[in-house]
């Protein structure tokens, strides 16, 4: 599976906690964003910006360098907002369909109304401007996750996590036969099984198919 689309459309089907348990942790934001918008699993490749404290120039640099599909992620340093419901709606126009803000937002009702998933740390009335520049596309660091141009971001409701381009196909198929054995899971117990012994007899099953 290369096509950028069909990864996308895939991931889109499964939970971030599923992708977290199929690269044994790896890639996880550590807690602390919170979603302010968007809704199910959104997924997306990397567009990164590194901002001085209160200037967007990385930002708007890391936009021109972005293709629909992507998902924005940039470090945002102090209190100040960093995106709002004028620069959400360019971000829509532009095709992508995520933010991942390591800093404050504002225009929460605003922005919760566009299709657009929008990831921050909180929120905040007042977005001061300062003069700096910053970087764009390049590796940043986000919870303790690093995130370089290209990788897959996948987040929900739980969190983001970040999955390299060359290790996506691989937790993609862990993911999905684990989805298979929680659907499994799920009907032993609505069969009356309690939730530990069914999670045993599927595992001991997984073994023995693996041949172990």
């Amino acid at each position: 599976m290369t096509d950028v689309a069909a990864i996308a459309a895939t991931l889109a089907t499964i939970p971030a906690s599923v992708i977290a348990e199929a690269t044994g942790g790896r890639g996880v934001v550590a807690p602390g964003l919170i979603r302010f918008a968007g809704s199910g699993t959104v997924a997306g490749r990397a567009v990164t910006a590194r901002c001085d404290e209160a200037a967007l120039q990385s930002v708007f640099q890391a936009l021109e360098a972005s293709a629909p599909g992507d998902i924005l992620c940039y470090n945002a340093p102090g209190l100040t907002a960093y995106l709002g419901d004028l620069l959400a709606a360019d971000i829509v126009s532009r095709g992508l369909v995520g933010a991942v803000v390591d800093g404050h937002i504002r225009d929460r009702a605003s922005v919760a109304k566009l299709p657009l998933s929008i990831f921050a740390r909180g929120t905040n009335p007042y977005a001061r401007r300062g003069p700096g520049g910053g970087e764009a596309m390049i590796p940043i660091e986000i919870g303790g996750a690093k995130i370089s141009p290209g990788d897959w971001v996948i987040g929900d409701d739980d969190g983001v996590v970040v999955v390299a381009p060359d290790e996506i196909e691989a937790a993609i198929a862990t993911a999905q036969e684990s989805l298979r054995m929680e659907s499994r899971i799920r009907a032993r117990i609505a069969a009356g099984e309690k939730v530990r012994e069914a999670v045993q007899a599927e595992v001991a099953a997984a073994r023995q198919r693996a041949g172990g």
